[in-house]
């Protein structure tokens, strides 16, 4: 589902297929419905990658399925992320699998505020994507998390970007 969809859905905003404040206010209120949660799942944040992947990780406890749904400023915050760290390493690299994007449970974290996320790209030594990040992209924090240097594939590649 791209923006333009979500504000047909959700209604009383205007449809005009761009992020702005209202369009974040009314689709993180949205979400806190069950009925519409389900199909505001597959909205686009950004061309590739989906409001899903970015709150459903692969080592999300259960349990918090469906309380891991993010606010206001977590929704923009998550915007600006894949737009400024995951879509250029998409451009690069090619498809990225999100381990973990926002964590509800750790609020003081910048997972919590929607400031980071954990991810590989399959095929690609995680140090190279991460050597590549360090140049040419804006990002707060870098990170190889559990990485070891003689296995490339080791580990995952955390990193953060604050907007403003």
């Amino acid at each position: 589902m791209d923006l333009r969809e979500a504000q047909q859905l959700i209604g009383g905003i205007t449809v005009d297929g761009k992020w702005g404040p209202q369009s974040y206010r009314a689709i993180a209120f949205a979400l806190r419905a069950p009925a519409i949660r389900s199909q505001l799942l597959d909205l686009k944040l950004t061309p590739h990658f989906t409001l899903r992947e970015m709150i459903f990780s692969s080592n999300q406890m259960r349990d918090w399925a469906t309380r891991n749904i993010p606010g206001t400023s977590q929704l923009q915050a998550l915007v600006f992320l894949c737009d400024t760290i995951l879509e250029p390493v998409r451009a690069k690299f090619g498809p990225v699998r999100v381990t973990s994007g926002f964590r509800i449970w750790t609020p003081s974290s910048q997972h919590g505020s929607g400031e980071a996320v954990d991810f590989e790209v399959p095929g690609v030594p995680n140090r190279t994507v991460a050597v590549w990040i360090r140049d040419p992209l804006p990002f707060d924090q870098l990170i190889l998390e559990a990485w070891q240097p003689r296995d490339p594939n080791s580990g995952w590649i955390h990193a953060s970007a604050k907007s403003g």
